[in-house]
């Protein structure tokens, strides 16, 4: 799927949470997550060089699942997950 297509449908359907990085941060742009969660993302985005991207955290059931733009590599969206597992608990 597009970006722009997965952007008009977080428009449709709202994430729980929406984090842009823009220059190697992370910044909470709608919903709400930890500071702890927002800085462990940053520290991904900059270790892994990630200049810009999205992320939207979508409710399934009782759990929270990641959903990326493409600008985001499949290892680095693990790694955002692996993050994400981790403060869940």
């Amino acid at each position: 799927m597009s970006d722009f297509l997965k952007v008009v449908l977080r428009k449709l359907s709202p994430p729980l949470f929406t984090v842009r990085i823009t220059d190697h941060s992370a910044v909470l742009t709608g919903g709400q997550v930890t500071p702890a969660l927002l800085r462990d993302f940053s520290e991904i985005a900059r270790k892994s060089n990630i200049v810009s991207g999205w992320i939207w955290g979508l409710r399934t059931g009782n759990s929270i699942r990641l959903d990326f733009s493409s600008k985001i590599s499949k290892g680095d969206r693990q790694r955002f997950r692996n993050i994400m597992a981790i403060h869940a608990n």
